[in-house]
């Protein structure tokens, strides 16, 4: 069995679905012995590294490039990759004794694949694979199915610190610390400087725009801006493009997750109000805006202001985890809430969440890929 087919071995009547690269070849249905016995034999056959650490698995570190990895655990969430799509989804697993999360690309919906079930996997993390990328599910079992003897454990303590180059490319957060946000305060009360900034006029703080972006970029992402929004004037699509550079120069995010982040949020339609109150270009909530220091949220330069401020605060939450993990877990945090993130160890189960988290991050490894400057 080759290393480019897929496992997909069920609950109690398991199929198992061999996939090559032209497609579905075969399809059969075994018992669960069976079922683990073979599962056990793509172990094998795919020479599996068994006794990776899970936290580093989760980090997806370098030395996980190219390799076939087991991980043990419980799936936690599922989504599809469009809103009206029985296609592609995505999973996301937390591993036995961790709380870190992976998320698994799975080519289609098998009937294992539901959220409480208790897996055992075999991934894979291609050899040139982005920052961003997910892993690609070969092979699941249901944890019950195999013997305890044929069951994966593997707790070694996770290495403290990734090789630098992985951290370059597609990294959210750039290396300062946030400076006007106290640590684990998203919601506390904003520096002097920030309410006197909050009520100034559009660009009226801004410094020379040598000091946070070039007139080339400013150039490129406003005519980015203007094609996802048409109706914006050529003078509100350079206004958004000039505040995203900026704000997300002055609390060290990387611009590019940020114009992701708006883009997924309102489209950029400044006038953009949801059912449940959030307002403007980053849908901020009236709670939200005021702890950030925004009086006025139908301003762009406030707004942009006040929801990049805001997601850098929920990023650097987690500025001890991997890039991968800081990211998704603050772009989850900024979707449902830091509180909903806490209570479920990572990226909530809900649909909208997790597709919001997959669309983000998406695009934001385009937008690195396509080398928008």
């Amino acid at each position: 069995m080759t290393k480019h087919r897929l496992t997909i071995l069920l609950a109690a009547m398991a199929i198992v679905s061999l996939c090559a690269s032209t497609g579905l070849a075969a399809v059969q249905s075994v018992d669960a012995t069976t079922a683990a016995t073979q599962y056990s034999q793509m172990r094998a056959d795919l020479q599996a590294t068994t006794d990776a650490s899970p936290d580093i698995v989760a980090a997806r570190a370098l030395e996980m490039r190219g390799k076939i990895v087991e991980v043990a655990g419980e799936i936690v969430g599922r989504t599809t990759h469009d809103a009206d799509s029985s296609g592609p989804l995505s999973i996301v697993i937390r591993p036995d004794k961790t709380d870190s999360s992976v998320f698994v690309d799975a080519p289609q919906d098998y009937p294992a694949i539901e959220v409480g079930n208790s897996v055992h996997v075999l991934l894979e993390l291609p050899a040139q694979a982005h920052p961003l990328d997910h892993y690609v599910l070969r092979a699941i079992v249901l944890t019950d199915h195999l013997s305890p003897g044929q069951r994966n454990s593997a707790v070694r303590p996770a290495t403290k610190s990734e090789p630098t180059e992985y951290k370059q490319q597609g990294n959210a957060i750039k290396p300062d610390p946030l400076a006007d946000l106290s640590s684990g305060d998203a919601t506390g009360q904003t520096s002097q400087e920030l309410r006197q900034s909050a009520v100034a006029r559009p660009g009226s703080e801004f410094p020379s725009n040598e000091e946070w972006g070039t007139t080339d970029a400013v150039n490129a992402w406003s005519a980015w801006v203007s094609k996802r929004n048409p109706r914006l004037s050529n003078l509100q699509a350079r206004l958004i493009a000039e505040c995203v550079l900026y704000y997300s120069q002055k609390y060290r995010i990387d611009h590019r997750l940020a114009f992701a982040m708006i883009r997924y949020e309102s489209d950029f339609n400044p006038s953009c109000r949801s059912h449940a109150g959030a307002m403007g270009l980053t849908q901020l909530m009236p709670g939200t805006a005021r702890s950030v220091g925004v009086s006025d949220p139908w301003d762009i330069r406030q707004n942009v202001m006040g929801g990049i401020r805001y997601l850098a605060a929920q990023l650097y939450k987690y500025e001890g985890r991997s890039n991968y993990e800081q990211t998704i877990l603050g772009l989850a945090c900024y979707n449902a809430g830091p509180n909903a993130v806490k209570r479920a160890g990572g990226v909530p189960n809900y649909a909208e969440t997790q597709r919001y988290v997959k669309r983000v991050t998406d695009l934001f490894r385009q937008l690195w890929e396509d080398g928008m400057p």
